[in-house]
């Protein structure tokens, strides 16, 4: 099965997102928003429980933590999205690395940029128009991440969510 981490911010937060998302991105029926962890990977059925147990193990030592969005930005010419960044966030990287150790190990593609998007697969042309619109806006979004989300990819591609793990680290 296909498996990925990610967090899913608060109702507040996909509303405006979605609101963008429902007309730009082309994933805006397949998977809420998001702030990717772990890029997609393949898990056996049988180490499904150890993976679950890697998750468990972590999100015990790790606290919640906040992330700010405080632009948008754009993977243009490299990927064609555009989306909300955050404000640089050293507990978000470090959960990040750390899902990335031991069994969920995986050579990553990209360097790891903290982001929910909000537009992808348009033309080139039409994401820097959108991108041009957003980039002088000044955003002050607060975003709480006090859980990670096990999502797992259907057979009609939507994402569902498997298993959600509270942080409970202490600060």
């Amino acid at each position: 099965m296909r498996f990925g981490i990610v967090i899913f911010p608060q109702q507040e937060v996909q509303e405006q997102a979605n609101a963008l998302r429902m007309r730009y991105d082309s994933h805006y029926a397949l998977i809420a928003p998001h702030i990717t962890l772990k890029e997609p990977f393949e898990v056996k059925e049988a180490d499904l429980d150890k993976v679950t147990q890697a998750i468990e193990e972590l999100v015990e030592k790790t606290p919640p933590f906040q992330l700010t969005i405080n632009k948008v930005g754009s993977f243009i010419p490299t990927s064609p999205v555009v989306f909300y960044g955050f404000e640089k966030n050293k507990e978000i990287v470090d959960l990040y690395e750390k899902l990335n150790e031991g069994i969920l190990y995986q050579p990553t593609v990209h360097a790891f940029v903290p982001h929910i998007t909000i537009a992808q697969d348009l033309s080139e042309a039409e994401l820097t128009d959108l991108y041009n619109r957003f980039k002088l806006h000044t955003f002050d979004i607060p975003v709480t991440a006090d859980q990670v989300h096990l999502v797992y990819q259907t057979e009609d591609k939507t994402w569902k969510n498997y298993k959600s793990f509270s942080l409970k680290g202490k600060k």
